[in-house]
């Protein structure tokens, strides 16, 4: 059995470690901010948890997977944007508990980065047919 060589080149393999260090990075913010996880029921903990960790995952690995296979350069500035609005809100106070409704509604967020980016991917489909440049390829 031959085992494929890992490349950072890859966007996978790029997306996979982008989503990791998002995960860590937030998670670690969240709790030096004092929020926790907390229940009677331990399984709704974990639940809980897991929960955040793939939503934190997902929040950064799609948009950077999306990014390094097609070029589609608004899935990584609006997933920066959505995070720098929570930080924002964070700083000055104008959302109660910000970071964990970013961890509780990561899918409504990912899924408005998802529809900023299929309006790019429209748009440079739309130029590439149209005047040949702009076209979705690959960054690595």
């Amino acid at each position: 059995m031959v085992l494929p060589s890992i490349s950072l080149r890859d966007a996978r393999t790029v997306a996979a470690l982008g989503g990791g260090l998002y995960t860590i990075v937030v998670l670690s913010w969240l709790f030096s901010a004092g929020v926790y996880f907390s229940s009677g029921n331990s399984l709704i903990v974990v639940v809980g948890f897991g929960y955040a960790l793939v939503g934190m995952f997902l929040t950064a690995a799609v948009p950077l997977y999306l990014f390094g296979r097609l070029s589609l350069v608004s899935a990584p500035l609006a997933t920066l944007w959505v995070l720098g609005e929570t930080v924002y809100q964070w700083l000055y106070g104008t959302h109660l508990h910000p970071l964990s409704s970013y961890l509780t509604v990561w899918p409504i967020l990912l899924g408005f980065v998802l529809t900023v980016t299929l309006v790019e991917a429209v748009l440079r489909l739309g130029l590439d047919r149209a005047i040949g440049r702009f076209g979705l390829r690959p960054v690595f």
